[in-house]
């Protein structure tokens, strides 16, 4: 890594002409334990399906990523003071793992397959405690590939950290994109925390969970002007953005394990609001590139394709809590919701 001293030295000499360097590097290659702390609160009911948090900790910045280790590290803190309490009581597990990125993850999900095969939902602590008014960029969730990073338009938009459009075939339907933004939207209502999201690009402990066809996020900054920079400091870092950060992490865990039918019949009109909600954006999207000479073929399956996404991932909400025929008619109710509102679009495209 170069010091910001030297990247201005070689920007200030690149201005002046082709540059060329002698560089001595020292270096050692040797292997190194890989190790990895996992902490778990035991579920009441359904002990073997959990929710999994993982932060890594190899990155030497304060930001990246001492700041998602501390965020996970008080997470899980208090997770245990409120089971201690018999505050909240999860009815399935939680657990809070740290180790190398990406590997770490990766190793948890594939050395036991009892244990993956009960992983009903991951999410990676990257870059979580920017304070950006001094780093730039914003908080972001990273969604699972969803028609977005296929088709990136309107307010949708790949950081610097890069993306690629995604064939259709790599759009995993699944209602954890949605739920997440809901949860850290009612964190940011009560303070005004600036909340945005970003199609699926990789690259963080997220990537192991979709891998493994288990539903994963990741939460993080970007674009921060120090990022893998030695002024990477703790002075760049904002307690209150961690704060926001795990308070909507853990409040998501909390929710997704309580396996409440009370709280999916919640949730399932909650998720069918947001579908309508994209439906309308993407409607508006295909109407502007209509009038601006647009394929009408392309924009009609366009908002199939979503329309379909939400559809196939409403079927998947049962999962979080379905012990009656009441909450599967209310996922039927809201799967026909949202159909017809895609017909209604049609409609009026035509």
């Amino acid at each position: 890594l170069l010091s910001t001293q030297a990247r201005h030295r070689l920007k200030a000499a690149l201005a002046k002409g082709p540059v060329r360097l002698r560089v001595k590097v020292q270096a050692k290659s040797y292997l190194a334990e890989d190790l990895t702390i996992v902490a778990d609160i035991n579920g009441s009911e359904k002990p073997d399906e959990r929710f999994v948090f993982s932060a890594h900790v190899q990155e030497p910045g304060a930001n990246d990523n001492a700041s998602g280790v501390g965020t996970l590290a008080e997470m899980a803190s208090v997770a245990a003071q409120l089971y201690k309490n018999k505050t909240v009581l999860p009815q399935r597990s939680i657990s809070f793992l740290w180790g190398d990125e990406i590997s770490s993850t990766r190793r948890y999900i594939v050395e036991d397959s009892v244990r993956a095969k009960g992983i009903k939902w991951g999410m990676s602590l990257d870059m979580v405690g920017e304070d950006t008014k001094k780093t730039g960029g914003t908080f972001l969730i990273e969604k699972m590939p969803d028609p977005s990073a296929v088709w990136t338009r309107g307010e949708e938009k790949h950081t610097e950290w890069g993306g690629r459009p995604l064939p259709e075939s790599a759009i995993v339907p699944h209602y954890f994109n949605d739920f997440m933004l809901s949860r850290c939207l009612d964190q940011a209502a009560t303070n005004g925390w600036v909340v945005k999201t970003n199609p699926f690009e990789g690259g963080s402990d997220h990537t192991p969970f979709l891998n493994a066809k288990i539903p994963g996020l990741l939460l993080w900054h970007f674009t921060d002007v120090f990022y893998h920079t030695d002024a990477d400091r703790i002075d760049k870092v904002s307690a209150w953005e961690m704060k926001n950060v795990g308070v909507s992490a853990l409040a998501a865990a909390y929710t997704l394990t309580a396996n409440n039918e009370k709280l999916v019949h919640y949730l399932i009109d909650e998720y069918k609001q947001s579908a309508l909600k994209r439906l309308d954006i993407e409607a508006a999207l295909s109407k502007t590139a209509l009038a601006n000479g647009g394929n009408k073929e392309t924009e009609i399956h366009i908002l199939e394709v979503w329309a379909k996404f939400y559809v196939d991932a409403l079927g998947k909400m049962e999962e979080i809590a379905c012990t009656n025929m009441e909450t599967a008619q209310a996922v039927s109710n809201a799967q026909k919701t949202v159909s017809n509102k895609l017909k209604e679009i049609l409609n009026y495209l035509k």
